[in-house]
C-alpha cells in the first residue's frame, strides 16, 4: 500500500506538470512567431494505458527514457540563458533501495512542478492549481507505473515540440525510444538522476528569468542620460 501511495502521488504530480508545461508552450508560441516559426508548439495527446498493463520493469524503463528527454530540454533552455547545466552523479542503489529512490523521485518532481508554476507566474501567466493527493484505490503498482510512463511520454513529446518551436539546439538530446526492459532498480537510478538534473536546471532558469524578461522588455528603450 505504501508503494502504491507514493506512485499515486507521482502520477498526480506529473499530470499536473503536464498541464503547466502545455501552458508554457502555448505562451511562448508568441516568441516562436516572432522568430518566424510557422508551426509552433503543439501539445501531444495523453494516451492512458489500458489493461493488460506492461510489466513494472517495462514501464519503468520507458519512464527513464522519457525523463531523460525532459531533462535534456531543461538543459537546452539553461544553455540558451548561458547557464551551467546540472550533472548530478548517479546514486548508489544499494544505499537507497527502491523505496528511497522513489521517495527522492517524488520529491524532485514536486519541487520542479512548483518551480514551473513560478516560471509561469513570472511570465504573467496563471499556472494550474496545486495537485490534490488522493488514495490509489484499487490501482496496482503495475497500473500506476504504466500511467507514470504514459504521462512522461506525453511531456517528453511536448518537450520535443517546444524545442523545435523555440529553435533550441538539439545536440546531445536523448532519444525517447527505450531499450529493452532492465531491472527496476537500474531504471530508478536513471529516473532519479534525470528528475534531479531537470529540477536543478529549472531552478537555475527561474533565477535567470527575471533579468532576461527585463532586458527583453527594455531592449528598444533608450538609455537614461546621467545628470551632470
Amino acid at each position: 500500500m505504501a508503494e502504491e501511495q507514493a506512485l499515486k502521488i507521482l502520477v498526480i504530480e506529473i499530470e499536473n506538470t503536464a498541464v503547466d508545461f502545455e501552458s508554457l508552450g502555448h505562451l511562448l508560441n508568441l516568441r516562436a512567431q516572432l522568430y518566424g516559426v510557422r508551426n509552433g508548439f503543439t501539445p501531444s495527446k495523453y494516451e492512458p494505458p489500458k489493461p493488460r498493463y506492461p510489466s513494472i520493469e517495462e514501464s519503468a524503463t520507458q519512464s527513464a527514457a522519457a525523463a531523460a528527454v525532459i531533462a535534456d530540454t531543461y538543459a537546452l533552455v539553461a544553455k540558451y540563458f548561458h547557464l551551467e547545466t546540472a550533472l548530478p552523479v548517479a546514486l548508489d542503489p544499494d544505499e537507497y533501495g527502491e523505496d528511497g529512490l522513489i521517495q527522492l523521485i517524488v520529491s524532485w518532481q514536486g519541487l520542479r512542478g512548483t518551480v514551473l508554476k513560478a516560471i509561469l507566474g513570472v511570465y504573467g501567466d496563471r499556472a494550474s492549481g496545486l495537485p490534490r493527493v488522493s488514495l490509489p484505490g484499487p490501482a496496482s503498482a503495475q497500473r500506476l507505473w504504466a500511467e507514470i510512463a504514459a504521462w512522461l511520454k506525453k511531456i517528453a513529446a511536448d518537450a520535443t515540440s517546444f524545442t523545435i518551436a523555440q529553435k533550441l539546439s538539439s545536440t546531445h538530446k536523448s532519444r525517447m525510444e527505450a531499450t529493452r526492459s532492465g531491472p527496476l532498480l537500474e531504471s530508478l537510478v536513471l529516473l532519479e538522476r534525470s528528475f534531479h538534473r531537470a529540477t536543478l536546471d529549472a531552478l537555475r532558469i527561474a533565477g535567470a528569468l527575471p533579468y532576461h524578461l527585463y532586458r527583453t522588455a527594455h531592449r528598444s528603450m533608450p538609455k537614461a542620460k546621467s545628470s551632470s
